[in-house]
């Protein structure tokens, strides 16, 4: 008989945690397990639910207004009071908060959380109540040694309570960017052009201007056509639009919404990770698959996947010259750019959707013989 786990996340708008739980729904050994997904709030409207392959009567949406909706905490409870399950999985705070709670009252006797990233943000009564639900969960995942060391110490739970398991993504980029040329002229972008590309929210945490701010260093003193693709939605759209103009970069420098990612790495000659913390970028990971020369930041979880001078050139964060010389260093060397992207196509192998859900399907395994 399979084991009935649920996996919870407060929405499957687009983003890296919510793209990996859907990967993870979706590789799950059906011979063992029963997964079952569960979103806290409405989805948005662009969000990823076509990437969804379980069945409609596997897939449950709640509708919380916030962390106080009392009402539809009882619902969630009378959920899980029904179902059973004999594992829950929560993923992102406000998950991590309401599920786990739910779960504990409701008898659930295995429960594991995620720490996808570094929150430095948090508030006092967030650390705390992080601090006392540690003692109701069996296990924290954490995509990278980095942010078990960072959730330990921030939070004071102790180490052995932490299991890393690299972020990971379903690895099918190997090919995408033979569709180079069909892509750019999809999108009416010049072919005689080196494209410097990155994806993610328009927030702080990606670093963006600090990007733009190098890419008014590279284009001022080049004759090559260079121009850079930032892909994604967010916060800062306004302010970046604005900092393009300012340093006229406006036939430089493009903010491009939202794509698919197999189109955004097929033009991508470099790809860059302008971020100031991570956890371990999907993104990056799926970058590196595709055999895309990198550029990254030296953060929380890249440095863990990319080894500088070999599969990728680091830059400090929030160092403009540090990163326009990086991204320069490609843009004259293309035999770099191709034995980086190689290098890196090779490493993204450790970091398979596959070997991801095999450990988490081995941590319950471990928790349900023990139990």
């Amino acid at each position: 008989m399979s084991i009935k786990v649920l996996f919870a996340i407060n929405s499957l708008g687009v983003g890296g945690a919510q793209n990996m739980v859907i990967e993870q729904v979706n590789a799950v050994n059906w011979k063992k397990f029963t997964p079952y997904l569960l979103t806290l709030y409405p989805n948005p409207e662009t969000n990823l639910l076509n990437k969804l392959l379980l069945p409609s009567e596997n897939f449950f949406q709640l509708n919380f207004k916030n962390i106080f909706d009392i009402n539809s905490f009882f619902k969630l409870f009378k959920l899980l009071k029904q179902e059973k399950f004999e594992a829950v999985i929560t993923n992102l705070f406000d998950t991590n908060l309401i599920v786990r709670i739910a779960a504990i009252f409701a008898g659930i006797k295995i429960i594991l959380s995620y720490e996808h990233s570094i929150y430095e943000n948090k508030k006092l009564w967030q650390k705390l109540a992080d601090y006392f639900l540690a003692y109701f969960t069996n296990k924290i995942i954490v995509g990278s040694g980095e942010v078990k060391k960072f959730t330990s110490a921030q939070e004071k739970i102790p180490l052995n309570k932490f299991v890393v398991n690299y972020n990971s993504a379903k690895l099918n980029f190997h090919n995408v960017r033979l569709n180079r040329q069909a892509v750019l002229a999809k999108n009416n972008l010049p072919k005689e052009a080196i494209y410097i590309v990155t994806a993610g929210r328009l927030t702080k945490q990606k670093g963006h201007k600090y990007l733009i701010e190098a890419a008014k260093e590279i284009v001022k003193n080049r004759q090559q056509k260079i121009i850079f693709l930032i892909y994604g939605q967010g916060e800062l759209e306004e302010e970046l639009k604005g900092q393009i103009k300012s340093y006229c970069l406006e036939n430089a420098v493009y903010l491009k919404g939202l794509a698919d990612m197999e189109e955004i790495l097929a033009i991508s000659d470099i790809f860059v990770l302008s971020s100031l913390w991570e956890g371990l970028s999907i993104a990056l990971v799926q970058a590196m698959n595709a055999g895309c020369p990198i550029v990254a930041t030296r953060v929380s979880g890249t440095e863990e996947v990319v080894e500088n001078e070999i599969s990728g050139l680091l830059a400090a964060p929030r160092d403009v010259e540090n990163l326009a010389s990086a991204l320069g260093r490609l843009i004259e060397n293309s035999y770099l750019r191709e034995k980086l992207g190689r290098a890196a196509q090779k490493k993204s192998e450790f970091f398979s959707i596959e070997d991801n859900i095999k450990k988490i399907e081995d941590i319950l395994f471990t928790l349900i013989k023990n139990k």
